[in-house]
């Protein structure tokens, strides 16, 4: 039971500067893996004509994934966490993937919190072993030491 993969994907709007939201999407990222991510770009047309960019990044190298989890766990505020725990049955699916949406405001900040709404960074972390391995995976991620 492992971190497969993570993914990291957001948009661009019209109206936004294309250089903040990659800077905000590689705030996911560790520093040291940030010069080795491929960014991937895909253009859309929107409903009303204005082109929306999606960006996405890919680490399919295990190791890679598993530390740019744990800097993004790391990297929460104490009351982001505790949620991204109570919330947990919610974000993990039937494979043991989980899923989490980062303020992308924030992220251009550098400061990476939990995000509601369309503005994000939506993360998905693939895992193998299942739900319940994952479930425990994660909450061992999430809890603090000295605290489960």
């Amino acid at each position: 039971m492992a971190v497969l993969a993570l993914q990291a994907r957001t948009y661009v709007h019209a109206t936004e500067n294309r250089d903040k939201v990659v800077k905000a999407i590689l705030e996911v990222l560790p520093e040291n893996i940030r010069g080795r991510a491929r960014l991937e770009s895909d253009v859309y047309e929107g409903y009303y004509g204005n082109p929306i960019e999606v960006l996405t990044l890919n680490l399919n190298d295990p190791s890679e994934a598993l530390e740019a989890l744990r800097h993004i766990v790391g990297r929460l505020g104490e009351v982001d966490r505790m949620r991204l725990l109570e919330t947990l049955e919610e974000r993990v699916d039937k494979q043991g993937g989980l899923y989490i949406r980062l303020d992308k405001q924030n992220a251009f900040k550098g400061i990476l919190a939990l995000g509601e709404g369309d503005d994000v960074i939506r993360v998905h972390v693939r895992f193998s072993g299942g739900r319940r391995g994952a479930l425990k995976y994660y909450r061992d991620l999430l809890t603090p030491p000295g605290k489960g």
